[in-house]
């Protein structure tokens, strides 16, 4: 399935990088939204959500690193950018976020590099490494593109040394020094979308907004976002049959145990997601035979949980367990 309005109304998060995706692996979608946030704006919600896949998709990035072939500088910190948003409602978006036109920081995850060397929600970034932003932005041919370019920009960056960030903050600018983290390079982004999906292309991660919405805690959100990551880790490619694009789904449920629970979430809690989803959706097997039945994906991966260490390992026989 191709990736259809990765930037529809609202920017795609990145929570290290920055690469486009057009989507391969599909978890598969469920028409219609679930847990809607009630009452609050929607560039409220999209921060909220924002906050969520930044904390999963950095701690899970962080445990696949020793697995992936290729590594990045991790910050965890997520940029957003107003020239991201149709133009009719970069006002109110602005007003409500406190937007200028530099790029802002959004979110910062516990923990992360970027808190560690200061960063609050709200920062705007002035400059990187003496290049200011605005240079940047100049150069790129789509400015609604520029927080997931420069989201890529501090990825590329050599960990060998701090990254400088010069920053503005109610009006004062300042000097922040920071020290990088290796990290799996796979982007986790947003796809505003009410459907309840999640799927990679062999880059990143996309989740759509509905997925988040229907989750009910982190460990849910990590379980489906590490799944996506398993395929990232072993570099799964095109399936020649239908037995073989099983056997991947397989394995991506396995290394998805493994990642989140070495990025720190509960295995049981995640699952809750599987079991409600298996509720709701009796035609999901006409639509998607990729994979098994999802109380026969909660056995296995249950079974897998008994015996988990980190880090984790990527090597996975055909009946789930390391060789």
């Amino acid at each position: 399935m191709q990736c259809k309005d990765f930037y529809v109304r609202a920017r795609s998060l990145v929570a290290a990088l920055g690469f486009a995706l057009v989507g391969a692996f599909v978890l598969g979608a469920v028409p219609g939204k679930a847990g809607a946030e009630e009452g609050r704006p929607w560039p409220l919600q999209l921060r909220g959500q924002m906050e969520r896949l930044a904390e999963v998709g950095f701690r899970l990035q962080r445990a696949a690193a020793p697995l992936c072939r290729e590594q990045a500088s991790g910050t965890g910190i997520v940029l957003d950018f107003i020239g991201a948003y149709q133009e009719k409602d970069r006002p109110a978006v602005s007003a409500l976020l406190g937007m200028s036109q530099l790029p802002q920081i959004a979110a910062v995850v516990e923990g992360s590099p970027g808190e560690k060397a200061g960063l609050m929600p709200g920062d705007d970034v002035v400059a990187v490494n003496g290049k200011p932003v605005l240079e940047l932005l100049a150069e790129q041919k789509d400015a609604a593109l520029f927080a997931d370019f420069l989201a890529g920009y501090l990825a590329d960056q050599a960990r060998d040394t701090p990254i400088m960030l010069q920053i503005s903050r109610d009006g004062r600018r300042s000097m922040v020094a920071v020290v990088t983290v290796p990290v799996c390079r796979a982007n986790v982004v947003i796809k505003t979308d009410s459907g309840v999906s999640a799927y990679t292309d062999g880059k990143g991660v996309a989740v759509s907004s509905g997925l988040i919405e229907f989750t009910r805690n982190d460990d849910e959100l990590a379980l489906v976002v590490g799944h996506e990551l398993g395929h990232l880790v072993v570099e799964d490619g095109d399936a020649r049959s239908l037995s073989e694009r099983r056997w991947m789904e397989d394995r991506a449920d396995i290394l998805g145990v493994r990642l989140s629970h070495c990025a720190g979430y509960d295995l049981e809690q995640g699952l809750q997601y599987w079991l409600r989803r298996d509720a709701g959706d009796w035609l999901r097997w006409f639509r998607d035979p990729t994979h098994r039945s999802r109380k026969s994906r909660v056995r296995r991966m249950r079974a897998e949980g008994s015996h988990l260490l980190c880090p984790p390992s990527a090597q996975v026989s055909r009946v789930g367990r390391a060789n």
